[in-house]
Order: C-alpha cells, then structure tokens, then sequence
C-alpha cells in the first residue's frame, strides 16, 4: 500500500508528502519511493535482487527511512543533504557492507553526506536510518561527524524498537504525522536515544583483516575499471597476494566467491547493453565477447539464472518499446 499525507517545507529537504511506503521490484520504483536519497547505479547479486520495500516518513526535523532489500549494490549512495545520519542494522541475513565498514545486526552506524557510499548484500536486509540536520542539532552532528562509518552496538536493541513502533504507528494511522505535538513528541524521543546511545559507547571502526582491506580496494577499483581483462589471479597478482586469501576476504565481506562476484558484476553490465543495444545485429553473441564471456551456453544459463530471462527476451524487449512507442 502506498500513503501520501501533503507536507510543507522541512529544513533543506522539502519533501511533498509526510509519509511514503511502497514495494518495488525496478530501479525506478526504488528511487521513487526514496525522496532524498540518491544512487549512481544498482546491481543485481542475486535474483530479485531489485525487490523490497522502503517506507520514509518526516517528523518536524528528521528523516526516518525503512529500508528492506535483497541481495545486490547500491553504487555510490547518496545520503540526504545537511544532515548526519545514524542507521541501525535491523535484520542481516549473511553479508552486508556498507563503503568499508562490515555491518552485522544490532549495529548503529554513523555515516554523513559528505561523500556517496557503495553498499553491497548478498541476502535479505533491513535497516531503520535517522538522518537529522547538522543546522538544528549542531552539538551532536559535530560530535559525530568526527566518527564517520564508525559504528556502536544498539543496546538492547533499544533504537530499533522505537524506530519500529513508530513506523508501526504511523502505517496504522499516517495522520498521526499532522498532529504537530505528537510529531515532534517522537522527533524528541528519537533522538533523545540517538543521543543516550553514543554517550553510553565511543563510536569504533569494525575490525578488517589486510585481505578484506584489499577486496574493499579491488571492489572500489572495479566498479569504475571493470573490463573482460580482469581476472582473480590479475587482482592476487596485482595486490601482492594470494587468490585464496580473495576468496577469503570476499566472502567474508560480500558473501560471494571473488569470481563470482566479477562475473555477476559483467552481467550487468551486458544487460545494460542489450537494453540499449540494436536486436536487428548479432548484439548478444558480440557483447558478451566484449564481457569475457566466450562460452554461450554457460553465458546463457548465467543470465538467465540471475535476471529471470533469457538474453534474447532481454534484447528483444528495446524492440517491442521501440513498436509501441514506450
């Protein structure tokens, strides 16, 4: 179900509505259903991968943002404008990395807008995210802009189960947004505990293994240099060390063997091509060569596992939008 409650102006933000909860299973659906937030690009890890659920709703400050995705990367994300932002890690279930800081369940972690962050799951993940603006609560955002994704544990699961009452509030009764004193009664509990939750802790950055540093690094290097030339022994080779220390490392943080990874990041990429590519040509065979994928078969049964679709209904489907005018 999708709400919308009108709304004015709030700090930079200037949200139309109160209140938006909406499923989505395309990337135009995510981005609509995530005022504020921006992202470069999204890859699909896993099969739907593009599928879940984001619910934001506007106390008279803050943003509060519900996030359920599957498996998959969000490519540079941007944060809200002027504000510091706390996200809790509500349910993992395996791998989950969010720029170099590797998330586990119950961690409260600080992030600000500074710069975009690249967030990689390989399974089921929720998250409840707190973004307030640095203007309006000045001692807190300096203080914890100092900590950026370093993280705390969320004690007693504490600011989870506020922020999860209130959206359980809000979805059974949106007008509760229009009540002024009771928004900001909520604003003011939130971040009361937000507050309450780094005097308690000293923000730290998770630990790192030197292999999990280098798969960060290669993960990065890769999403802006990826080529068909890229292999797992050019990588091992490349950052002095062995390929078993990668398969270590990106299981750890990715959940997804390094070789896997690589190939479903070109996958992508080939089906971004056959998207745009001419289905009158011999597209499919020509782009996935340009990929590294030499074997057709094995690139079918690949593509059609991850996207759901053989690459032919993929490259046919420009065609039938071109005919209909889409």
């Amino acid at each position: 179900m999708n709400y919308t409650i009108k709304l004015g102006i709030i700090f930079d933000m200037q949200p139309e509505t109160r209140f938006i909860s909406q499923t989505f299973d395309k990337t135009d659906l995510m981005r609509q259903s995530s005022p504020n937030w921006a992202y470069e690009a999204t890859y699909t890890l896993l099969p739907q991968a593009l599928e879940g659920k984001n619910s934001i709703l506007f106390l008279p400050q803050i943003q509060l943002s519900y996030a359920i995705r599957n498996g998959g990367i969000l490519y540079e994300v941007s944060s809200p404008k002027g504000t510091i932002s706390v996200g809790v890690v509500e349910e993992l279930e395996d791998k989950a990395c969010f720029g170099h800081t590797k998330l586990k369940e119950g961690m409260a972690v600080i992030f600000d807008d500074k710069k975009p962050y690249s967030m990689v799951t390989n399974g089921r993940f929720r998250a409840a995210i707190v973004s307030f603006p640095k203007k309006a609560y000045r001692e807190l955002s300096g203080e914890l802009s100092r900590h950026n994704l370093e993280a705390v544990e969320d004690i007693n699961r504490r600011l989870q189960t506020l922020l999860e009452n209130i959206l359980k509030k809000v979805e059974k009764a949106p007008s509760i947004l229009d009540d002024e004193a009771k928004a900001a009664a909520m604003e003011e509990e939130v971040m009361q505990t937000v507050t309450s939750l780094f005097e308690a802790q000293t923000p730290a950055l998770p630990k790192l293994t030197k292999g999990e540093k280098i798969a960060l690094q290669i993960r990065d290097r890769i999403y802006k240099r990826l080529s068909k030339k890229v292999t797992i022994t050019s990588l091992a080779q490349g950052y002095g060390v062995s390929e078993q220390t990668l398969q270590n490392a990106f299981k750890s943080l990715f959940g997804f063997t390094p070789s896997k990874f690589l190939r479903n990041l070109k996958l992508n990429h080939v089906r971004r091509a056959l998207i745009q590519a001419d289905p009158d040509e011999n597209a499919i065979v020509h782009i996935a060569k340009r990929w590294g994928f030499t074997h057709m078969g094995h690139f079918s049964r690949y593509f059609t596992d991850l996207f759901g679709e053989n690459p032919s209904v993929t490259l046919k489907r420009k065609s039938d939008e071109d005919e209909t005018g889409k």
